[in-house]
């Protein structure tokens, strides 16, 4: 059994098929396709085209923005009177590309504009107080901000009072009290009747550009895109509009530092689509936030210069690999904490760690939230720091800021929403930290334990999945909250070919069919239970499409999987090793000396008896059968009773001496022997059995065997080492000795587990299992 990490919510039935019908034949459609329509109340040709199509006409007008004629107006003075203008962005992609459209738009009006994006480390986010000064002594008398702003009222106003004037273009959340500054361009600023609050920074920043420039300026929408599908804000309205346009866009390839990136990170350019920018474009520029100088990014986007991009974009993918091998380094650790036995039982996870590199806490801690389903701070210090800075990330149901905000006793410092914090503290506080967090939990009624949900779309089957089908369903993107790419089921699905890829084998990659490869990021673990035998297999997978060589193929994306039933993982081996001891759960070992040799290796009170085995419920348990039980019954009997169907049975079924392999004697073995005995009394035992066992052609095991039978019903006698014949014995049914049936038992035993195919074997031990 495997469980499904995601609660699987069904979308609605389609109440009229006629309304799908109508859609399939008037556009030309698949019936999947317009069945994913209909759900989504696209229910109407003119309504799916109009969507399917999203217009420029529904982006909103800029000049509807609080402050745009102010921050217009004085921007425009800036530009007459030759002052000079500082953009002062952020470190993030959306805070990049706002400077780059901001920089760019102002450059190509003849404005005296330079541009500072901040230090992650030394600046902080925001306008920071010794940064302005340096800017103010360089001679700027204008300060746009961008992306940034609204919470640096202390900095912004004292430059104001300077007599620099500050235009303040923002998308976070509002303060109560906000900079006196000469304007504060936002969608959502309080009293403004802008219909539309999820706009990005970058795309703020664009309105600004629009209005000063006073016609729409396109050539821009490839930087709104990116800033917006970074910032991960609501696909839906103007939104959608300006993130379709951009795509269009970037795939024209005009600037020459992202053609190059895009080239090195092995990505179609003309077929750029928005899962292409959020897994290629985003965390590049987000890396040099991260490890690196962000100001490189707004020059990879705005120069001209094709040397001078080609060599930005081999600093930019030099940043993202060191990005990379830092989260790799510190997921490492803090996996194994997040896993250790002492957080199972909590519902919000904090890990702490020392040089762990501050830039990527925030990455490593949204990772640990996906593997483990939980809250996740992830905490890092330096050697020779008094604090611990850390980035927290959340699930639904769990509001992180909520549960910090009345503990600001134990932090240096904090911010953030519901699912995103910073925060710094010193590390005596993080016992503390930890149970404020757990109370929080419980007073939200979260126990760490709810799983987030995911809308399934539909049902497919493998024959339904081709390259016209995925061409359809990308007709929905641009992708992102409020208009989620379609996941799909797929229902009793049989992998075949399930291998391991990447560094460390962390991927997974297997096949439904001949043609139809799935792909698993991060879910590499997974390979051992999906080439076990047992259980329906049941996954949810978005479309994808593969390029490799020119050749372009649809794949699966998993998102996730299910297996319902116990799976039976044949992994049996003749030599023991370390790895075999790796696997969580309970260890049943049939041998004493070897059980007490394999317990110190494995949770304390695992390594059991088929005794204490018996006692268990296996519900849901994980079993790995560590060597062959003498008798299929004492196989059996672990399963009887009222317990429930383990989720795994592992088989390594080790055997050291081999009863099959030496075979069951027959009547002529018998016969041989006792004539032998009978024609050479006082044979020498067991010294001599080497000899006898020559020759008589029979081997050493099953010449035991004899001798032990023969001896239970009276036929010889062992006195001092000497074997004789006793005459005048009655006649007895040698197979029905008690050694011998032992020996059958065990010959049977090793004859089903250890010698019978993958298949008979894991067949055999799911018909236990019902039979209990």
């Amino acid at each position: 059994m495997i469980k499904a990490r995601y609660n699987w919510q069904a979308a609605p039935e389609v109440a009229d098929q006629q309304q799908v019908k109508a859609l399939q034949d008037q556009l030309g459609i698949s019936a999947v396709f317009a069945t994913l329509l209909v759900k989504r109340g696209l229910t109407t040709p003119d309504a799916a085209q109009a969507f399917l199509h999203p217009d420029l006409a529904t982006i909103h007008d800029p000049r509807r923005l609080h402050d745009m004629d102010k921050a217009v107006a004085r921007i425009e003075e800036a530009v007459a009177n030759g002052e000079k203008i500082t953009i002062y962005g952020d470190y993030d992609a959306d805070g990049i590309t706002s400077t780059a459209v901001m920089y760019e738009a102002l450059s190509e009006i003849g404005a005296d504009v330079d541009y500072y994006v901040p230090d992650r480390f030394k600046d902080g986010y925001g306008p920071n107080q010794a940064v302005y000064e340096k800017i103010i002594a360089g001679g700027t008398k204008l300060i746009i901000t961008v992306d940034n702003g609204v919470s640096g009222k202390a900095v912004i106003d004292q430059a104001m009072d300077q007599g620099v004037d500050v235009v303040i273009t923002d998308h976070h959340e509002l303060p109560a009290d906000l900079p006196k500054a000469v304007a504060i361009v936002h969608p959502r600023y309080p009293g403004s009747d802008y219909p539309f609050p999820d706009l990005s920074g970058v795309a703020v920043a664009f309105k600004v550009v629009w209005a000063l420039q006073e016609e729409f300026p396109e050539e821009l929408l490839d930087l709104v895109a990116i800033g917006e599908i970074a910032d991960v804000v609501a696909v839906t309205d103007e939104n959608r509009a300006l993130i379709a346009h951009g795509l269009q866009v970037l795939r024209q390839g005009m600037r020459p530092g992202l053609h190059a990136l895009l080239k090195l990170a092995g990505t179609n350019e003309a077929q750029l689509t928005d899962q292409d920018v959020g897994f290629t474009i985003a965390p590049r520029l987000n890396a040099l936030g991260r490890v690196a100088n962000a100001s490189a990014g707004v020059e990879l986007l705005t120069t001209m210069d094709e040397k001078r991009g080609q060599d930005l974009a081999q600093e930019v993918e030099a940043a993202n690999q060191q990005r990379r091998d830092l989260v790799d380094q510190i997921m490492t650790a803090a996996s194994e904490q997040a896993n250790a036995p002492a957080n199972a039982d909590q519902p919000v996870l904090v890990l702490l760690g020392h040089n762990w590199h501050q830039g990527v806490l925030g990455i490593v801690a949204s990772r640990i939230m996906d593997q483990t389903g939980k809250p996740t701070i992830v905490a890092g210090i330096n050697y020779g720091d008094n604090l611990a800075k850390a980035s927290g990330r959340s699930v639904d149901g769990f509001n992180l800021f909520k549960a910090l905000d009345p503990h600001r006793a134990l932090l240096a410092s904090f911010g953030g929403h519901p699912a995103a914090c910073g925060l710094s503290f010193a590390p005596d506080q993080v016992e503390k930290l930890r149970q404020a967090l757990k109370q929080a939990a419980a007073d939200q009624g979260f126990t760490g334990k709810e799983k987030p949900a995911v809308t399934v779309a539909g049902q497919l089957v493998v024959g339904d999945v081709n390259e016209r089908l995925y061409q359809e369903v990308q007709q929905l993107a641009p992708f992102g909250p409020g208009n989620e790419q379609p996941v799909f089921e797929f229902k009793d699905v049989q992998p075949i070919n399930v291998k391991t890829m990447g560094k460390d084998n962390t991927h997974l990659k297997f096949n439904l069919g001949t043609q139809l490869t799935v792909v698993a990021f991060s879910q590499g673990h997974l390979a051992p239970f999906l080439n076990g035998q047992g259980g329906q297999v049941d996954l949810l997978a978005k479309l994808s499409i593969n390029e490799w060589q020119g050749r372009r193929t649809v794949q699966l994306m998993l998102v996730d999987i299910q297996v319902d039933g116990t799976v039976v993982l044949d992994q049996r081996t003749n030599h023991l090793r370390p790895q075999h001891f790796a696997m969580d759960g309970y260890y049943l070992v049939y041998d004493d000396r070897l059980r007490e040799n394999i317990a110190p290796h494995i949770a304390a009170g695992h390594a059991l008896s088929p005794a204490a085995a018996a006692k268990i419920d296996w519900a849901d348990q994980q079993l790995t059968v560590v060597d062959c039980p003498s008798d299929l019954a004492d196989f059996t009997m672990i399963f009887a009773g009222d317990s429930g169907d383990p989720a795994v049975v592992r088989l390594l079924l080790y055997e050291a001496n081999s009863i099959y392999l030496a075979g069951l004697p027959t009547r002529h073995d018998f016969a041989s022997l006792y004539r032998f005995i009978g024609q050479h009394p006082n044979i020498g035992w067991p010294q001599q059995r080497s000899a006898l066992s020559r020759y008589l052609r029979i081997n050493e095991v099953r010449l035991n065997l004899m001798i032990s039978v023969f001896s239970e019903v009276g036929f010889v006698t062992i006195t001092n080492g000497v074997l004789n014949l006793v005459t005048g014995v009655k006649k007895a049914d040698l197979k029905q000795t008690n050694h011998y049936q032992a020996q059958l038992a065990q010959y049977q035993a090793e004859q089903t587990l250890l010698f019978s195919d993958t298949g008979t074997v894991a067949a055999w031990v799911k018909q236990c299992l019902k039979k209990n």
